[in-house]
Order: C-alpha cells, then structure tokens, then sequence
C-alpha cells in the first residue's frame, strides 16, 4: 500500500509538472503584412467573410492590448484591419478605440451579401469611476463599417 501511495503522489507531480510547460500554438505572422500590427498590440480573433463588392473574401482581424483592471471590469484598446485574404493588401485599419469588450462583430443586417463590422467603444476615449473603481460612467458610440 506504502508503493501504491508514493507512485499516486509521484504521477500527481509528474502530472502537474507536465501541465506547467504544454504551450499554445504560436500565432504567425506571415500571413499578416508587418504594417497591420501597431506596437504593443497582438491578434485576439480574426474572421473570414465578404466585405466587398470583390469576389476574394477579407479577413478581418482584431487587434488588442490590455489599458487597465478594475474591480468588475476590464478596459482595452482595440483597433480593427480589412486584409484581402489572398493579396495581404490592408484595405482598413481603424482608429484605436477604448472598450470594455473584445468583440469582433460582423453581421449582414440588411442582406446585400456583404458583411458590416459593427463596434462599440468610449467616446473620445473619457470615462469616470468612483474612488474604489466601480460605477463606470461613460457615453458609448455604436457605429458600423461597410463598403457600398
């Protein structure tokens, strides 16, 4: 039973050690042109759908970095690209924006087969908190990008 209750702890270990050093798949970034990544920033999703009146689809990636914690939630900045998917050629970057949210929304709501980005994000990037960090006061701006 003493054998049984060492090699038990043992495979526990081993198990634990294991798990500490298994890493993710790194991201690449041949398949994103160099000018797409602003410093300080890092992919967070990406998405594959129709922009444009163009038959070769775009992709659309978010990029994200980490602005700050409080206590129910956190801040980020976000900005967002339109990379034809077979050329690499950027056909939008966006602004960098403020959010609560890492969202990467594209929709087509009005069925012209062409897909819109819609965001959400700070106005002007401002927003209030009380002394401890909660109570988060700020006016959002909810806007859509498309191509006609």
């Amino acid at each position: 039973m003493k054998h049984f209750l060492i090699l038990l702890l043992l495979g526990a270990c081993f198990i634990q050690a294991q798990a500490q050093f298994q890493v993710s798949t790194p991201r690449k970034w041949d398949k994103y042109p160099p000018e797409a990544q602003e410093r300080g920033f890092g992919p967070h999703t990406s998405q594959l759908v129709q922009m444009d009146d163009d038959p070769a689809l775009e992709e659309v990636i978010l990029f994200s970095t980490h602005n700050g914690h409080y206590p129910y939630f956190d801040l980020f900045r976000n900005y967002y690209v339109v990379i034809d998917y077979y050329t690499k050629e950027i056909k939008y970057k966006s602004d960098i924006v403020i959010s609560t949210e890492r969202d990467l929304v594209l929709e087509d709501r009005n069925n012209d087969g062409i897909y819109e980005l819609y965001r959400r994000y700070f106005q002007d990037g401002k927003f209030t908190v009380d002394e401890y960090g909660n109570n988060l006061k700020v006016t959002w701006v909810h806007d859509c990008i498309e191509w006609k």
